[in-house]
């Protein structure tokens, strides 16, 4: 395993593709909604849209950005590693 795919946490795995374009994966974590998803070449793939299902392994339902060509079943899917720089609230004068 490669430094770069070691900051990957693995969500899951595709289950199914809806005939809507969007990826349902099983899942043992529960990310926020919004978070942006991976493939294991760190392309984006899309944003979570919806979390459903039992809790102790929910299904997410990813809604594919329109730059991601292709995805097929039983491909892993990761969360992106989040970027530890936060921004500075510029104090206001008084």
């Amino acid at each position: 395993m490669s430094k770069k795919n070691s900051k990957l946490k693995k969500i899951g795995t595709i289950s199914h593709i809806t005939s809507t374009n969007k990826l349902i994966v099983p899942s043992n974590k529960t990310p926020r909604i919004g978070s942006v998803i991976v493939n294991k070449q760190h392309k984006p793939i899309g944003k979570i849209n919806d979390i459903f299902g039992p809790t102790k392994q929910p299904y997410i339902s990813i809604k594919t950005s329109k730059k991601f060509k292709k995805a097929n079943t039983g491909e892993a899917v990761y969360l992106q590693p989040k970027n530890k720089r936060r921004r500075m609230k510029q104090r206001q004068a008084y």
